[in-house]
């Protein structure tokens, strides 16, 4: 008996055998076996009477089995039972029509069949729309507030151009904190897998309830072992050729003030750097070996180890770089030679000249058509003038400011609009965004609008222009500033070049149109664009500079805005106010229908 009480097929008829007997007597008016309402003299026969109400309860029931099979069976076979049972009702309720005024029963199975007809059309649409939206809809509208379903650019060129297969393995602890913590990861990870799912996979990991199983990961890869609390294991490549990374659960997350999160707290707010993390992790491992990148030292450089805001030093950006893969260190020309492995070259606000041996060290790099990154200004000789000119860039005289686009008080620190006039690999994401230019210098490129070129072996482009009330102000101690005809010089005013190789059928020829050839160098004319504090303030300033790093190493996978942090906030409930959330509802929604009911019956009767 027990055996036979367990088959799914045994409790299905029993619910439908009760299904039946109760709609049957809701629509009759009386259970089987007694007398039902008194029909009026044009009624039908009870036996007929009977019979239709019996075969529309019977079709209802085929619509909810149809309903059933479709969820747990297939789609594919609900749509016969579907269609006999929307059938057979809508044959009967078309037959009987006539009936309504004589037999109060079958007035009443017909409205309670439309109803439910209607029910279920809506219902099924619904779900039709939303199946559909599902499988061939464009990208989900993102209407959170801290864009919790939507991944960056950066992110979104890593994983669709995945060349090796990629495995995602979540594993979660046990405690209320790493519950919520780790609904969020499995968030994001469904993200990337929509990003690309014919490379991704995810998977997920119980230590506790699967120990056999974290035992073995444990020894293909030592660092699952120390993932206390959890954390994602990234497999990239298949096989003994994978190469892993292991990134812990305190790494994706600032946890509360209070460490941890209390079985009866009204509510968790933490701050999530999940997508910036894992994706630093994925770029790392899809670099291999790390690239070298140098920040020349020795003439007052920022220190590239500070990263407090309120302290000279750009920290935060080397930290950044760190992140993507690269293997950042400082680089003394007075003491070595540009080593070989150089894939970048970086030069941030010297206070004092370069050598003419150091000078003509970097002349001897970028000359090998190795990049850099330079961030200087007018104010100070770098030494590095020549060189510059070399490839077709002077500076103006003067510092840019601006009145309409600058910080309060302080007209030369200037806010640079991005915009389509000025389309480059660099800027293009960045579209409809402001850099903060402090103290920048314009820029001439030889070569470009009527000029004559130095070197025809490379070529300029603009990358940022200021705003058409910007202009060089000649002297900056005069109060008010204003410009003054003549030697002031009228923006907008050119503020960031990128130089590329002019390719061998193009030399001589100084269009001004789409850039080709191999990347060379970009000079923005403000020292401390990327200072911590700057960067803080105007997060663009990081973006910017890293997209320029990505274009110079020819790595257009790397470019995009930086993942934002993101703000969840899970409401935690107590089984009394969960109880309460869900009745309160529940019940002042029945409530309400019944009071309508009742103001409907009131007002027909009188």
């Amino acid at each position: 008996m027990s055996a036979f009480l367990s088959r799914t097929e045994v409790w299905v008829f029993a619910l439908a055998t009760a299904a039946f007997l109760t709609l049957y007597w809701a629509f009759r008016g009386a259970p089987i076996g007694q007398a039902a309402d008194d029909e009026g003299a044009d009624a039908p026969r009870a036996s007929y009477r009977d019979r239709v109400i019996g075969a529309v309860v019977v079709g209802l029931l085929l619509i909810l089995g149809g309903a059933y099979i479709a969820l747990a069976r297939s789609l594919l076979w609900s749509i016969p039972v579907f269609a006999i049972g929307f059938g057979l009702v809508l044959i009967l309720i078309a037959f009987n029509q006539r009936y309504r005024h004589a037999s109060p029963a079958l007035r009443r199975t017909i409205d309670l069949s439309n109803t439910a007809l209607t029910i279920a059309l809506v219902a099924g649409i619904l779900i039709v729309i939303n199946v559909l939206a599902f499988r061939y809809g464009g990208r989900a509208i993102d209407l959170t507030r801290e864009r919790t379903f939507s991944l960056e650019s950066l992110t979104n060129n890593q994983l669709k151009s995945l060349d090796r297969p990629v495995v995602f393995t979540l594993i979660s602890g046990k405690s209320p904190l790493a519950a919520l913590q780790s609904e969020r990861i499995q968030q994001v990870l469904d993200l990337y897998k929509a990003a690309n799912p014919g490379r991704i996979r995810l998977e997920t990991l119980d230590p506790y309830a699967e120990p056999e199983k974290y035992e073995a990961i444990s020894k293909r890869v030592p660092g699952v072992a120390v993932t206390q609390g959890g954390g994602v294991l990234i497999e990239y490549g298949a096989g003994e050729k994978a190469t892993h990374a292991v990134v812990r659960t305190s790494e994706l997350f600032d946890l509360p003030a209070s460490g941890r999160v209390e079985d009866q707290a009204a509510l968790y707010e933490s701050t999530f750097h999940g997508e910036t993390v894992i994706t630093s992790a994925l770029i790392a491992l899809r670099e291999g070996k790390k690239p070298k990148i140098y920040f020349t030292t020795g003439h007052g450089e920022p220190s590239i180890n500070e990263t407090r805001p309120r302290e000279p030093g750009i920290g935060v950006w080397h930290s950044r770089l760190a992140a993507t893969g690269a293997d950042v260190a400082e680089l003394n020309l007075i003491e070595t030679e540009i080593p070989a492995d150089t894939s970048l070259l970086i030069v941030v606000g010297p206070k004092t000249p370069f050598r003419t041996e150091e000078a003509s060290k970097l002349r001897g790099y970028l000359d090998r058509g190795s990049p850099a990154l330079m961030l200087l200004g007018s104010q100070e000789k770098t030494g590095l003038e020549e060189l510059l000119h070399s490839y077709n860039i002077d500076f103006g005289r003067g510092t840019i400011v601006d009145r309409r686009l600058s910080a309060p008080g302080r007209p030369q620190f200037v806010y640079v609009p991005m915009t389509p006039a000025l389309r480059h690999p660099i800027v293009d994401p960045l579209i409809s965004r402001f850099v903060l230019m402090p103290s920048s210098s314009p820029i001439r490129i030889l070569g470009f609008g009527g000029s004559a070129p130095v070197n025809m072996k490379v070529r300029g482009t603009p990358l940022l222009r200021t705003s058409n009330f910007s202009w060089a102000e000649s002297d900056l101690s005069k109060r008010p500033v204003e410009f003054d005809q003549g030697p002031d010089e009228k923006g907008p005013l050119t503020v960031g070049v990128a130089v590329y190789d002019t390719p061998p059928k193009a030399e001589g020829k100084q269009a001004e149109g789409k850039q080709e050839g191999e990347p060379r160098l970009v000079l923005f004319s403000s020292p401390t664009m990327a200072d911590n504090d700057l960067i803080q303030e105007e997060p663009t300033n990081q973006d910017l500079l890293m997209n320029a790093i990505a274009w110079l190493r020819g790595r257009p996978d790397l470019q995009g805005i930086a993942p934002r942090t993101h703000v969840s906030m899970t409401l935690l409930a107590d089984p009394v106010l969960r109880f309460r959330l869900i009745m309160v509802p529940t019940v002042m929604a029945v409530l309400l229908v019944i009071g309508l009911g009742i103001s409907t019956y009131v007002a027909r009767r009188e």
